[in-house]
């Protein structure tokens, strides 16, 4: 089925079975839904539900008439007129009518049965004696139990009262958290589709209830009615990536930049869970600085301050990898509008400058240090927070954060020269053969001697990077280039030895800030970048890459 957005400038939507709208908070993905069902509503089509997200629902006990709902529950074909007209609405507004409907049925199935029963009977008994179908309500029960196996529901007749049982202790469902409470609506509300009901549209169907539970409620819904096109639209990355799900599609303010992804099977789940969570936030904006790691604290504060623009993405791409293939734009993220700026900035870390060089290449951003907290380690920069701060009684100097920075460097040199060996020393190895060599290989023993040349050639590569004395050479190559920044008192080739997020955090107090986030909170309500002339440099390198 194929829709036509207003909202979006015309973009063509295709929908499959299952289809999930991803989308960052204001990329107006329940606008969307209430213009696809508005749209069917006045198309006259009156095969649609809609499943509101989160809205507390209050479950009546009891399924007693009044006298003034009487006339309009009195007989089943009343009781589903009443329900069907609130089929496009709330859901909140009509559990009591589904429930109602569902026990109409039960009773009116339980008369045709009796009646075939006894013209059976009249008949001589011939053949097999008529059956009852399992009454609605039961199957509603039952899979609630499915979902919640602690729970049994049961309905009293005489009493027309619901009833739950708990390990032995009886209750009233109005009591139900409001997971269940949300369960029990939709089973009581989707027990009762028919064939007329093609359309299910769900605006955030994860909300009120835990993420696993929002998954297994709605694909038993999907597996009961797989012939029915469902329409979602939530935050989670899960709910995106269950089985059952055919298409999903990333939202955006702007058209060009809707995303659609599809044929999850021949996807790798960590990555697609990676594309899937990084796309709402890129797409929000046009302008993304990519950065290593998963955790955006510290580097989303140091950024937007950096760059001094709020409409700038920070977005955590993972491991050094990663943002390579963010900013190149391949694989699944060459679905990223062209429209989108992208900038890689990746710490320096224990990476040999060979390695940072050939990343300048790739349009990658190496920092000169050893990672984003490093900056904030120079010592006129705390300084300069520590004296603002005033709460210090004596007044730091850069000297003495000179000192406590070469203090450090010295008491961690060791482990600082072995990891940068080990990062030195790391290979990947593996055997393969080109296409021109393959095409080559006419019988089983050229491919396999082929095979072996190979495997010799990797072995080679690991003996030879990790001999002894090669890793000795290089040991000591790296403690002397400690030792000489320290003798130097060379602060900039200290910051990039250094790692900086640790060493910032024990800095921080010096300067009267408990740790590193809160120094950088300091630095942003006082100071500018341009008034350092390292963070002005690097700026000036991003907004240029960024094109602002």
């Amino acid at each position: 089925m194929k829709y036509i957005s207003q909202k979006y400038e015309g973009f063509e939507f295709e929908f499959s079975a299952v289809n999930v709208f991803l989308g960052a908070n204001g990329a107006g993905k329940s606008t969307f839904l209430n213009e696809i069902r508005q749209h069917f509503i006045n198309q006259g089509q009156n095969n649609l539900v809609y499943v509101e997200g989160g809205r507390t629902i209050k479950i009546n006990d009891t399924l007693q008439l009044s006298r003034q709902n009487f006339q309009q529950y009195d007989r089943l074909n009343q009781a589903k007129t009443q329900h069907e007209n609130k089929r496009k609405s709330s859901l909140a507004d009509r559990v009591f009518d589904a429930l109602i409907v569902l026990d109409k049925q039960g009773q009116e199935e339980k008369t045709r049965h009796s009646d075939a029963v006894e013209e059976w009977i009249e008949s001589g008994s011939i053949g097999d004696c008529p059956t009852r179908s399992q009454p609605p309500l039961d199957k509603m029960f039952e899979m609630f139990n499915e979902i919640f196996p602690l729970i049994e529901l049961t309905f009293n007749t005489e009493e027309r009262r619901l009833i739950a049982n708990k390990n032995g202790v009886e209750y009233s469902p109005s009591q139900f958290s409001d997971g269940e409470k949300q369960v029990f609506s939709i089973l009581a509300d989707f027990i009762g589709l028919n064939e007329d009901h093609e359309i299910i549209i769900v605006d955030e169907p994860e909300l009120n209830l835990h993420p696993e539970l929002a998954e297994r409620i709605w694909t038993l819904i999907e597996n009961e009615y797989p012939e029915k096109i469902f329409i979602y639209a939530s935050h989670s990355i899960n709910f995106a990536l269950r089985e059952n799900v055919n298409a999903v599609y990333v939202l955006s303010d702007d058209a060009d930049k809707i995303t659609r992804v599809d044929s999850f099977e021949d996807l790798e789940r960590v990555e697609l869970s990676a594309f899937l969570g990084g796309l709402p936030g890129i797409l929000s904006t046009n302008k993304v600085i990519v950065t290593e790691g998963h955790d955006k604290s510290y580097d989303s504060i140091f950024y937007r301050w950096l760059t001094e623009d709020n409409s700038i993405e920070i977005y955590p791409g993972g491991g050094c990898t990663d943002v390579i293939d963010i900013v190149g734009k391949s694989g699944l993220w060459s679905k990223i509008s062209t429209k989108i700026s992208l900038v890689g900035i990746i710490d320096s870390d224990y990476r040999s400058p060979e390695y940072l060089s050939n990343l300048e290449n790739q349009g990658i951003i190496p920092l000169p240090f050893h990672e984003a907290e490093s900056f904030l380690c120079i010592p006129e920069v705390i300084v300069a927070i520590g004296n603002r701060i005033g709460s210090q009684k004596k007044e730091l100097t850069s000297s003495e954060v000179e000192d406590h920075i070469f203090s450090n460097l010295e008491s961690s040199k060791l482990s600082i020269a072995a990891k940068r060996v080990f990062s030195k020393s790391k290979i990947t190895l593996g055997v393969s053969l080109t296409k021109k060599v393959l095409a080559k290989s006419e019988s089983t023993g050229q491919l396999i001697e082929e095979l072996k040349g190979a495997a010799e050639e990797e072995v080679k590569k690991a003996i030879a990077i990790c001999d002894v004395e090669t890793l000795q050479s290089m040991l000591t190559e790296e403690i002397t280039r400690i030792d000489s920044t320290i003798n130097d008192r060379d602060i900039t080739a200290a910051l990039l030895l250094l790692p900086g997020k640790e060493l910032l955090n024990k800095l921080a107090p010096k300067a009267g800030c408990r740790n590193g986030d809160d120094l950088m909170r300091s630095l942003k309500r006082n100071f500018k970048p341009s008034e350092f002339e390292i963070l002005n440099q690097l700026q000036q390198s991003l907004l240029g890459a960024i094109g602002s």
